[in-house]
């Protein structure tokens, strides 16, 4: 084998085995946040302290304190590279999907989601997050068509269901529809994290609608 070949070879591993461990870094970071950390959609602390989490608690990737910059390009390509060279294989793009979501590139990340999507259509938490990316560049009923085939898989998919709350309360602004939403999944999960903060917000907004003046 020629020594360039070996070079390139080690270099392709090195950056797949970076994109593997950032890739597990943000799994972490996921599960950290579907146990009740939520971000707003640019991964900033939310106004009432909810937002749109991902399916597996989506939000901005982090890695260790101290971790040196990662090639975001490299990083890409790498997987890209791994999606290319396995044309059935859902999880590589389903990784993808999430790394551009974690780095706030929601319309490549869009792309993704659908790629993966194509090979497993019954993956609730691809098209949870999926719809998050939509709602993250201002499309509310692109977001709420997602969730709705979400639901339609799983009715009981809590995630979903919190984020459809959100959706109809900050990008639609339809108190009604996020009232009923918020009380389906009071119904399943009354201890779901974030849902009192979004009950309390949607009880102020009813406040202030019903204190204004009316218009002649």
């Amino acid at each position: 084998m020629k020594k360039e070949t070996i070079i390139t070879a080690i270099v392709f591993l090195g950056v797949g085995f970076l994109a593997g461990y950032i890739y597990q870094a943000q799994m972490s970071f996921r599960e950290a946040q579907q146990k009740g950390v939520a971000t707003s959609p640019m991964g900033m602390p939310a106004p009432g302290g909810a937002a749109p989490t991902g399916g597996a608690g989506g939000g901005t990737g982090q890695l260790p304190e101290g971790h040196p910059p990662i090639d975001t390009t490299a990083v890409v390509k790498a997987l890209e590279d791994q999606a290319a060279q396995n044309p059935k294989d859902a999880e590589v793009r389903l990784k993808l999907a999430n790394y551009l979501y974690d780095q706030q590139q929601w319309q490549r990340s869009i792309e993704w989601y659908e790629k993966a999507l194509e090979l497993e259509p019954k993956n609730v938490n691809a098209r949870t997050d999926l719809g998050t990316a939509y709602f993250n560049l201002g499309r509310a009923q692109d977001a709420l068509r997602e969730y709705r085939k979400s639901l339609e898989v799983d009715p009981t998919h809590q995630p979903t269901m919190f984020n459809s709350i959100v959706v109809y309360l900050d990008g639609l602004h339809d108190a009604k529809a996020a009232q009923e939403a918020w009380e389906r999944l009071h119904k399943l999960n009354a201890n779901y994290p974030g849902l009192d903060r979004l009950k309390g917000r949607m009880d102020a907004e009813a406040g202030s609608a019903s204190s204004a003046p009316a218009r002649r």
